[in-house]
């Protein structure tokens, strides 16, 4: 499977945005001049190259209600403008707090996200609106450098590549609720999250991306119905070697469908977490879960290591995982995997199963684990692998002690020693 890396733009013909430069726009809100500013019925517009809408900075109160923000033009480079919010249709920072009430955001330009707020003790709160974008690395909203968003019943479109609708870096928190949507480009997420992240209750579609992508950050869906049309339903990856960083990602209660790969990929990851409860998958692929190296990091040490942790929930597919990669599997009560783990024999894969009581493993098809361990007593454990099919274990592992190199009947297979 081919990777695109996201939000790279290349060969644009929009101004190159210079470095050091402080955000402009055709409404400058300075808290320093005046506290509060309230605004509403009425349309609003930027056309220049690298110009906002609204800037809101210093600490200023902004209540927006039923306003028309559109950028109509004005597309930049920038490499640094996801870490600045520069061009954004509105951009708020410098402690500043936004209400946006039934407004609808609008941006035509390359590289212009819909809104963005940065840095802590900036707040933005938008509510039954419209966020759209609809050119090249263009996110829906952004919240980036701590800041903190709140989404509640409001439309989420964006329409070109690499756009994320909802997008957040460096500790931005995102609370979305309620919200609907869709977005048409790849490398185009519905979320996109190197912060913190929670959705509940949303109804949204990625075309031609992920549901969700994870970097380093964690991602939170509750009740959601959501559909992702390639690559994975969600990716999990890392951009540094911080031991102390992990990927998180928790599902409960969604409605998930995946159109191409697997429902879930983690590649070049320190420690990836998967925690599911309660959803309900489809996916048109085979493929329950990849951990591989792929295209990110230095070959040969770009693998994936993650847990999937899997409570009261029913899991479907094949369990691929790498020979420089590993995976834990913890089944807790009410777990049922039904599932082929590592099909072809691959020795240097860590895969490690954990079943305890109350969970149970339909082997689909002849698998390959590192080691299993029962919460209960060996000959009740063994009786929770269901299937006519031959598990392999690694003797030599230390969490295989009890199983002393021995071969078992479960119940319809087998479990073997590797020889």
């Amino acid at each position: 499977m081919r990777l695109k890396v996201l939000f790279c733009v290349c060969l644009l013909p929009v101004f190159v945005w210079g470095q050091n430069r402080k955000p402009m726009a055709a409404w400058y809100v300075d808290g320093e001049k005046e506290k509060f500013e309230n605004r509403s019925h009425t349309s609003l517009e930027a056309i220049e190259q690298g110009y906002s809408v609204i800037y809101a900075t210093n600490g200023v109160d902004l209540i927006l209600t039923e306003l028309r923000i559109n950028k109509t033009s004005g597309g930049i480079v920038d490499s640094d403008r996801r870490k600045t919010g520069v061009n954004s249709a509105l951009l708020a920072d410098a402690g500043s707090r936004v209400r946006v009430e039934r407004c609808d955001v609008t941006s035509h330009a390359p590289q212009a996200d819909g809104i963005t707020a940065s840095g802590e003790g900036t707040r933005i709160t938008i509510t039954q609106g419209t966020v759209s974008t609809n050119r090249l690395a263009s996110v829906g909203i952004s919240s980036i450098h701590g800041a903190e968003i709140v989404v509640d019943e409001t439309h989420v479109n964006t329409f070109d590549h690499q756009s994320p609708s909802f997008y957040a870096l460096d500790g931005g928190k995102l609370d979305v609720t309620a919200a609907m949507g869709e977005n048409g480009g790849q490398g185009s997420p519905l979320f996109f999250s190197s912060g913190l992240m929670t959705a509940v209750k949303c109804r949204m579609s990625s075309a031609k991306w992920t549901v969700g992508s994870v970097e380093d950050g964690m991602l939170d869906l509750t009740k959601n119905q959501l559909k992702a049309g390639g690559v994975a339903g969600f990716l999990l990856y890392s951009t540094t070697d911080n031991s102390d960083v992990h990927s998180v990602l928790n599902l409960t209660r969604n409605s998930i469908s995946v159109g191409e790969g697997p429902i879930f990929m983690v590649t070049n990851n320190n420690d990836a977490n998967i925690t599911v409860q309660g959803n309900s998958f489809s996916c048109k692929s085979s493929d329950l879960m990849q951990v591989k190296s792929d295209e990110w990091g230095v070959k040969g040490s770009n693998g994936g290591h993650a847990t999937l942790t899997v409570n009261k929930q029913s899991l479907s597919g094949e369990v691929f995982v790498d020979s420089i990669s590993s995976l834990n599997i913890v089944l807790n009560k009410g777990a049922k995997l039904n599932s082929k783990v590592n099909k072809v024999e691959n020795r240097c894969a860590k895969v490690h199963v954990q079943m305890n009581a109350g969970s149970t493993w339909t082997v689909r098809g002849e698998s390959h684990i590192t080691s299993i361990t029962f919460e209960q007593p060996l000959e009740k454990g063994l009786k929770q692998l269901k299937g006519k099919h031959t598990i392999y274990y690694d003797p030599s592992d230390p969490a295989n002690a009890p199983l002393g190199g021995k071969e078992y009947k479960t119940g319809g297979g087998k479990l073997c020693p590797l020889k």
